[in-house]
């Protein structure tokens, strides 16, 4: 969330007058008034829109809602197996502390089956065989029913899958638009006589029809979690609260001067919470702001761990078989101390004092594929005392973890 330190610092108590709560009171009960208008034609709307079905009148449009009716109801069919399976399931390992023998219960595959029936054969407690058989039979119910779902299908035109974000409204007018050539204002028009539902869930299947003269659309659940009735029984249930909310917000509203006294308190009250809001809100930012930095310079850096080849070798970080080379092993992040922000500094300098060494000899980076003389070039003093590594391909070393080894 972004926030605006001009509008926190803005915040200044203003406490209305006795006029002033008067006309906004009279204000507020026709705003009331109003949304409860609006929200009984949005209900009469959402009622009359069930089920996505428009005003059948053509033969082929009875047609097309008679089969995806069916359709419907066969999604309906095979959502209430599923659920009766999970239930199974649920009892199977209440009963048996175990989970199924099968990974997937709602789709078995013939060798699945032979596990299920197998584990019955073996199986001595007579409720526990039910249940499996149980669950067999719904599986073959489930498979009987997408059968015939797909069969119905394959007499219909090829529906649009619902995908995250796409509304009803959308779908319509690109079918009419751009699959069937219609004009836009002829598209409004149509469109405007069809019931949509809102709103659409990812893999919900949306059918459309258009006869040159007369639109039809339907949904039906498709893949999705639930059905396009269960969507609208939720959305009417918001609009059934929103207006009971606003009918009681109504029945509580009182013009007694003594509420208004009070009221006016609760304002007072209210902005010295908003002005600790304020405050807390800055400190927020604050916080985020350094750790905005951190990260930044987390993402920009090369983390390092530095060490003497024997002690990574004793630590586990670097391992060597016979006949094999050096290999780095897996490591935990905290062990990468050592931040340098490339953005500032591409050099690292390497002391054979702080390493207890007399002098360094050679200096070796893992992991391996990065290539001397190509992302970086190292470099030991006369003496051995001390060693510098110049990063030449800064970004491949970014937010990447290299270990040092040094001999």
């Amino acid at each position: 969330m972004s926030i605006n330190r001009n509008e926190l610092n803005g915040l200044k108590p203003m406490l209305p007058d006795a006029d002033e709560d008067k006309k906004k009171i009279r204000t507020l009960l026709f705003t009331i008034l109003l949304l409860l208008i609006i929200l009984l034609a949005a209900g009469y709307f959402i009622m009359k829109g069930k089920s996505g079905q428009t005003g059948v009148k053509s033969s082929k449009l009875r047609q097309m809602n008679k089969l995806v009716t069916k359709i419907r109801g066969m999604e309906s069919n095979v959502q209430e197996n599923q659920n009766e399976i999970f239930r199974l399931m649920k009892e199977y390992k209440d009963k048996t502390g175990k989970e199924m023998p099968v990974a997937n219960s709602l789709n078995l595959t013939n060798e699945e089956k032979k596990i299920l029936k197998r584990k019955i054969r073996e199986e001595k407690n007579v409720s526990i065989k039910s249940l499996l058989n149980d669950i067999i039979d719904k599986n073959i119910e489930i498979s009987n029913l997408n059968l015939k779902i797909k069969k119905i299908e394959a007499l219909l035109p090829k529906p649009h899958v619902v995908i995250r974000g796409e509304n009803h409204y959308k779908i319509a007018i690109d079918y009419l638009m751009n699959q069937r050539g219609v004009e836009k204002d002829k598209a409004a028009d149509l469109i405007e006589k069809a019931a949509l539902i809102e709103p659409l869930l990812p893999d919900f299947k949306v059918w459309n029809f258009y006869s040159g003269k007369e639109y039809g659309t339907f949904v039906t659940q498709g893949k999705a979690s639930i059905s396009p009735n269960q969507v609208i029984r939720k959305t009417k249930k918001k609009l059934v609260d929103a207006r009971d909310q606003a009918i009681l917000d109504r029945d509580n509203l009182s013009s007694d001067i003594m509420a208004l006294e009070q009221r006016r308190s609760e304002l007072i009250s209210q902005l010295d919470f908003l002005n600790n809001e304020k405050t807390s809100l800055i400190e927020r930012l604050n916080d985020l702001s350094k750790q905005n930095l951190e990260m930044q310079k987390s993402l920009n850096s090369i983390h390092l761990m530095i060490d003497l080849k024997k002690n990574l070798k004793k630590k586990g970080v670097i391992k060597s078989g016979f006949l094999k080379s050096n290999k780095l092993q897996d490591i935990s992040n905290e062990k990468f101390n050592i931040l340098v922000d490339l953005r500032y500094n591409n050099a690292i300098i390497i002391s054979a004092k702080e390493l207890n060494l007399i002098k360094i000899s050679k200096i070796i980076l893992f992991p391996k594929f990065y290539k001397n003389k190509v992302d970086y070039k190292w470099n030991i003093n006369k003496n051995g005392k001390e060693a510098i590594i110049i990063i030449l391909s800064t970004n491949k070393f970014k937010n990447e973890k290299v270990v040092i080894s040094v001999e």
